[in-house]
C-alpha cells in the first residue's frame, strides 16, 4: 500500500475540495492500493466513525476534532494566543502525515498559498505529485500558469490533471499510483 497525503484548500475549503478528499480517500481505502496518511492516523482516535464521515470530517482544521488538541494547548499554550499554538499543533501533525507519504494527491480547485508550499515541499523532497483542476471549478485563487510551470520543472515528478466531474478523479488516482516504480 501506497501512503498518500491527499490535500487541497485547508480552513476555508468549501463542497468542492470536501468532494475531492473524500472521493480520493474512499478510492484507496476501498481499493487497497493505498491509504491517506492522516485518515489512518484519525482512524485510531475515531474507530467507529464511518468511513466517509471521517473523511469528510479530516477535510476540516484538526484543532476542530483532534481529540488531542485540547491537551496540548493546556499543556503548551504558555500565554501564547490559540492561532499560533494551533499553527504549531497543526505543523506537528501535517509534518508526521507528510513524512509518512511517498506521494501527494492535490485538488488545486480552491489552493492558495498553502497548498503550493506544501506542493513545492514535496517536489523538493523528491516525492511526486498529482494534482487536479477543473477549469468550471477554479475559485480565483489559483493561477493555474504557475501549477503548470511544475509539470515544466518537475516532469517526473509533478502530473497535472484536468477533470470535468469530481467522478472522474478516483479512477485516475488509483490508475497513476498503480504505475508508479
Amino acid at each position: 500500500m501506497i501512503p498518500c497525503y491527499v490535500s487541497g484548500k485547508g480552513m476555508h475549503a468549501t463542497a468542492t475540495t470536501w468532494a475531492f478528499k473524500t472521493l480520493v480517500i474512499e478510492a484507496l481505502e476501498a481499493s487497497g492500493l493505498g491509504y491517506d496518511t492522516r485518515y489512518r492516523y484519525y482512524r485510531r482516535q475515531f474507530p467507529d466513525m464511518e468511513r466517509a464521515a471521517l473523511a469528510r470530517r479530516i477535510c476540516d482544521p484538526i484543532e476542530y476534532y483532534d481529540r488531542d488538541w485540547p491537551g496540548y494547548f493546556a499543556a503548551r499554550g504558555n500565554g501564547r494566543d490559540e492561532v499560533t499554538a494551533a499553527t504549531e499543533f497543526m505543523l506537528e501533525r501535517d509534518d508526521r502525515f507528510r513524512a509518512e507519504a511517498r506521494v501527494a494527491v492535490y485538488c488545486y480547485d480552491e489552493a492558495g498559498f498553502g497548498s503550493g508550499v506544501n506542493t513545492m515541499r514535496f517536489l523538493t523532497a523528491g516525492k511526486p505529485v498529482l494534482g487536479f483542476y477543473s477549469a468550471e471549478r477554479l475559485d480565483g485563487t489559483l493561477n493555474l500558469s504557475n501549477v503548470l510551470q511544475l509539470g515544466l520543472e518537475y516532469p517526473r515528478r509533478f502530473t497535472l490533471l484536468s477533470y470535468r466531474q469530481p467522478e472522474e478523479i478516483p479512477a485516475a488516482v488509483l490508475a497513476w499510483l498503480g504505475a508508479l516504480d
